[in-house]
């Protein structure tokens, strides 16, 4: 017979890793790490799904016997996973709608002050709201040293990616402190960090709004003012 591979990931299907459809019976075309129920499990462009089972190199050795390390593996699979029919659908979106479905995406930021001293100081934060592709809130505390950054300068950078694709921003900071603003954007866990709740003194929203963006999504590439 025959061997088939998955039309995701290129996995050799075999009885034990074949997926299924909706109504239970197994795909034709798909394994059970890429698709069950009738529906994919990962929501992955191309290059994500590339990056994605490149860290599982180890795994797919030993199940098709090959030999093959995490750089050899990646290039294989940029030259195959084009031609799967996962992937032979173009799509369609433009950058920025795919820029934002990757903001949406990230659970987290980097965002980049600049001290008193003219240094960048790039901090990681959980992202607590997002509009577009190029504005992100975040909380802080108003004691920060990234509070006091952008209070003597709202210049910033913040960036974020996903398996390999990402988007750096260029743009300013705004420091949020209204109580209607703070108490809309309260969130349960935050009462971890802020002991008396929407109200605490110490609690602050930060929005950052990006006019620049360098976009690397998919293969694709873009410097744009936004």
């Amino acid at each position: 017979m025959e061997q088939r591979f998955c039309q995701s990931c290129d996995m050799p299907l075999v009885e034990g890793n074949i997926g299924t459809n909706s109504d239970g019976s197994k795909s034709k075309d798909y394994c059970g790490y890429c698709y069950k129920g009738g529906a994919f499990l990962q929501d992955f462009n191309m290059s994500q799904m590339i990056e994605f089972c490149t860290q599982f190199t180890d795994q797919i050795n030993k199940e098709t016997g090959w030999n093959l390390t995490p750089q050899q593996a990646k290039a294989q699979m940029q030259q195959i996973f084009p031609t799967l029919k996962r992937w032979k659908e173009k799509d369609e979106r433009s950058l920025i709608e795919k820029a934002i479905h990757l903001l949406s995406q990230c659970k987290e930021v980097t965002l980049a002050s600049v001290n008193a001293e003219g240094f960048p100081r790039p901090v990681p934060l959980d992202k607590i709201h997002s509009l577009g592709c190029n504005e992100v809130w975040a909380v802080t505390a108003a004691d920060s040293e990234k509070v006091a950054d952008f209070r003597l300068n709202p210049k910033a950078g913040l960036s974020y990616s996903f398996y390999g694709d990402s988007v750096a921003l260029r743009g300013t900071v705004e420091i949020i402190t209204d109580d209607v603003t703070r108490k809309r954007m309260w969130q349960e866990y935050f009462i971890n960090y802020f002991p008396a709740g929407p109200a605490d003194s110490n609690y602050v929203l930060i929005r950052f709004i990006g006019n620049e963006a360098t976009i690397w999504i998919n293969r694709e590439f873009v410097h744009i003012t936004i």
